[in-house]
């Protein structure tokens, strides 16, 4: 002990000055979902409008994890020091504290000198200290090599020499997250990762279209993973990782399940390196061990590979790429928008002989045809398909026009006439991504796809599907694909539309009935069930997220209407004239304050109002569509408008189009009018119509208007 009580001094007695400045903090409070919430988001408003254009997420976002890294790393040594105190029955100094809190272990290594407690003790050139602190923490843990992308004392693009962020605003943001301890002794693992979803979705809905490069809406990856499933033992990929939401919703999956989140292993490529941060960021938190590859194409240059430098394989593959990329066939490095400097590229790169893929997904030597440079959906979707082991499947989101786009071979008159006057024909070669889709089709390798409502995606207004692909596929499934029309039932928001839990419902049932109405009663049950409890979830969320976010009101309201109070009764005292109306002036004031709060209180219990309305309509419809579903698959004619397994006979005379409403009935009918309906409007109008022209008249008259001649 006294060895370590040397080493300690000769450390300069740097960690009892960290435990003085972390105790600052209020770690006496276990926080909440919604006031972790609340308070993440509060740093978000210190920081927005202040990185001049900078994506101030990525700042926001690995602030946080750093502070929770710290604060666990302490937390760590707190928990084994207090066993040490305990085994050997007595207390140790702060100095023999410093010591076993440097040796012990940890899941994560801090180095002395980059932990919270120096950050927060420093006071210049807080950018340059809290740059070199995360890069340290980096560079000390393989696990985080590319989590801390930010730079935080980035110059200023006016060249003044300035930094991007000033001192004073890193400064509040330091103290601002230094008010919470974000340690396990403070805040749950699993409140943390649901925390750091929730402040990605804030930041999608503040990005706006930007934010489809790397946030898919949660209803979408929740479809699209119960459609396939995860299992103990799956190695589950996305090839376009965004900020990892289809790898958390998969470990979501097997934990509902009761099985260990890393009983499957985990993989994301994504070319943005400050998306890629945030999906690490996002796996860590979920308690994920995933391998995110970050700042290069999939397309161009594939992280994962086996020994012999082919594609890895995958059980599970679930990806929402980038839609009609123009340019999948080029290295970031080599894009460009010069119109001659592209069209130099795609001649070398495509050449005479046609597109060879060193990775044998399509071209030349494969079953199947290069992508069209102008459209990168089929290079996505067969890099997935080539990413599958035998057994694999795979969820992808895709542009509706994957279903259509491109036309078969045809027979063209020309115009021109032979001699005898017969027209000449020429034959119009069928185009690549027809031929893509024909080949998928004829290989039994599409199982299902599914419309989604327009305007469900942030950024991106073309009209949307999911793709199910299985290599392997049950007997009774091998020549039919299911098509399921879903664009009817959504929410409208103000900036999109979103899926409720009913209309994911209605899509999982169709999917996994397959056309079999015996299936049905059984599938509604289990998912009904589900969704209320995720409804009810949600309702209590979204209440006790408001009641956090007008905590600070409702204290001030309650302060207010006591000082209302008592001045009232020192008001009822006062004699003197002058007084009394100084007194009344200030009371007056102070009411104005008081209404004022109690103004933010009433908008705080309408938005609850709303959200429990909101709730009680969702639930009335669990009911409502479980129904609906059990009456549709009694009525053949009636489900005809919803879904549809279709043989692959038909989609061949259909030249292999997949567009749905060559199958599945979408025409919405006019509502039906009595033609006395409409006579009675058409009287009533005419009568509203005479009726506003006389009091019209009447004002103008009354007015003197010198058109009007008075009576």
């Amino acid at each position: 002990m006294d060895a370590a009580v040397g080493s300690a001094q000769k450390a300069g007695g740097q960690a009892p000055r960290e435990i003085a400045l972390r105790r600052n903090q209020n770690s006496s409070m276990k926080l909440t979902q919604q006031q972790l919430e609340t308070h993440l988001w509060g740093a978000a408003n210190i920081l927005r409008g202040k990185t001049a254009g900078q994506d101030y997420k990525n700042y926001i976002l690995s602030l946080m994890f750093y502070k929770r890294l710290c604060d666990q790393w302490e937390n760590e040594a707190d928990e084994a020091i207090a066993e040490l105190e305990r085994q050997q029955g007595r207390g140790f100094t702060e100095t023999q504290k410093a010591v076993f809190r440097a040796r012990g272990e940890h899941r994560y290594s801090i180095p002395q000198g980059s932990r919270w407690g120096d950050v927060l003790a420093a006071s210049t050139n807080l950018g340059e200290t809290l740059t070199s602190a995360m890069r340290a923490v980096s560079n000390a843990n393989e696990e985080l090599r590319g989590v801390f992308t930010v730079d935080w004392a980035q110059p200023a693009p006016d060249g003044s020499g300035k930094p991007l962020i000033a001192n004073e605003v890193v400064h509040a943001l330091i103290q601002h997250f230094n008010t919470h301890d974000l340690s396990n002794a403070s805040v749950a693992p699993d409140v943390l990762g649901h925390a750091y979803e929730y402040l990605i979705k804030q930041f999608a809905d503040d990005a706006g279209a930007k934010a489809g490069e790397f946030f898919t809406p949660p209803e979408v990856v929740d479809t699209l993973v119960r459609i396939l499933e995860p299992r103990p033992g799956d190695t589950i990929y996305d090839p376009t990782g965004g900020s990892g939401g289809m790898l958390v919703h998969s470990a979501d999956f097997l934990r509902e399940g009761g099985h260990h989140a890393n009983s499957a292993q985990y993989f994301a490529q994504e070319m943005n390196w400050g998306n890629a941060a945030i999906g690490k960021i996002n796996s860590v938190l979920h308690g994920l061990e995933a391998n995110i590859a970050a700042g290069a194409s999939t397309i161009t240059d594939p992280a994962f590979k086996d020994g012999a430098g082919q594609l890895r394989k995958f059980s599970l593959v679930l990806a929402n790429f980038p839609f009609s990329d123009e340019f999948w066939w080029l290295k970031p490095e080599q894009q460009t928008d010069d119109k001659k400097k592209k069209d130099k590229l795609k001649k070398e790169t495509f050449g005479k002989e046609g597109f060879k893929d060193n990775y044998g997904r399509f071209g030349r030597g494969t079953p199947f045809k290069a992508p069209p440079a102008g459209y990168g959906d089929y290079a996505f979707i067969l890099h997935i398909l080539a990413s599958l082991t035998n057994q694999g499947r795979a969820g992808i989101v895709c542009p509706q026009g994957v279903l259509f786009r491109g036309q078969a071979e045809v027979e063209e008159e020309t115009g021109e006439f032979d001699d005898d006057g017969n027209p000449f024909i020429k034959r119009r070669k069928a185009d690549d991504e027809h031929l893509i889709r024909k080949a998928l089709l004829e290989s039994r390798l599409i199982d299902a796809v599914i419309s989604l409502p327009l305007n469900v995606f942030y950024g991106a207004g073309v009209p949307a599907c999911l793709l199910i692909l299985r290599r392997q596929r049950s007997p009774e499934r091998h020549d039919k694909v299911l098509l399921v029309y879903a664009a009817r039932h959504f929410r409208e928001l103000s900036n999109q539309n979103e899926l409720r839990p009913q209309d994911v419902m209605r899509i999982l049932v169709h999917v996994q009935a397959y056309g079999d109405a015996t299936k049905v009663p059984d599938l509604v049950a289990r998912h009904s069930g589900r969704i209320r409890e995720q409804i009810n979830a949600r309702e209590h969320d979204e209440v006790e997220r408001l009641e956090a976010e007008y905590a600070d009101a409702t204290v001030r309201l309650a302060r207010l209407d006591a000082e209302v109070a008592e001045r009232r009764a020192e008001l009822a005292t006062l004699a003197a004239k002058t007084v009394r109306e100084k007194a009344e002036a200030a009371l007056v004031k102070l009411e104005g304050q008081r209404d004022k709060a109690a103004a933010k209180i009433a908008e705080r219990d309408e938005k609850m109002n709303e959200a429990r309305r909101r709730a009680d309509d969702d639930r009335r419809d669990v009911d409502a569509v479980g129904r609906e579903l059990g009456a549709l698959y009694g009525d053949a004619d009636e489900l005809l408008k919803h879904a549809r397994v279709v043989d692959i006979a038909e989609i061949k005379e259909n030249d292999f189009n997949l567009n749905i409403p060559r199958y599945v009935d979408t025409f919405e009918p006019e509502p039906r009018t009595e033609v006395s309906d409409a006579l009675r409007d058409l009287a009533n109008a005419e009568l509203s119509l005479r009726t506003a022209e006389t009091e019209m008249l009447a004002l103008l008259r009354k007015a003197g208007h010198p058109g009007i001649q008075t009576c």
